[in-house]
């Protein structure tokens, strides 16, 4: 399991950002140049520092660093999972927001009835709320579609320990 609060990306890993968020990890994006800037950013947040260049590698750099290959999203995110030895729940997933990377909360029906539709309303079991955007989140087949991307691309999903 990682020891760091989390992940800091340069702009190419956007996509991979969004999935690291999904699989609950706190994920953000810095905007701008990929250099001294992040590399302090993930310094002071204590982030790991994921990037697609090869010349970050070279710098000096006190915190933690890793070099992502450029073969796709799926392929990039197995490699992570396996190289940093990411431990993945289901208890985990959709935990963050996948746009603003802020911690989601439970909600109740009655206080998204008139947000969501009422075949979401009747059909969905649990919901949550990013306390931040607003955005609502549920498991719907989008669940079951990012699950199979992830069965694709051999990221493992942990039993639950009980």
């Amino acid at each position: 399991m990682i020891s760091a609060s989390g992940f800091i990306v340069d702009e190419s890993l956007a996509g991979v950002a969004k999935w690291l968020r999904l699989l609950g990890f706190d994920t953000v994006v810095h905007q701008g140049e990929a250099g001294r800037i992040m590399m302090r950013r993930a310094t002071q947040e204590q982030r790991i520092l994921l990037t697609r260049r090869r010349d970050m590698i070279e710098r000096q750099f006190s915190g933690r660093i890793c070099l992502v290959p450029a073969i796709g999203i799926g392929p990039q995110l197995q490699y992570l999972v396996e190289k940093l030895s990411l431990e993945i729940s289901m208890s985990q997933l959709l935990r963050i927001c996948l746009i603003c990377n802020r911690q989601l909360h439970l909600v109740g029906r009655e206080e998204i009835r008139d947000i969501v539709s009422p075949h979401v309303l009747e059909n969905g079991e649990e919901f949550n709320r990013c306390g931040a955007c607003g955005r609502i989140y549920w498991k719907g087949t989008h669940v079951r579609n990012a699950l199979a991307f992830l069965e694709e691309n051999n990221v493992r999903i942990m039993p639950e320990r009980g």
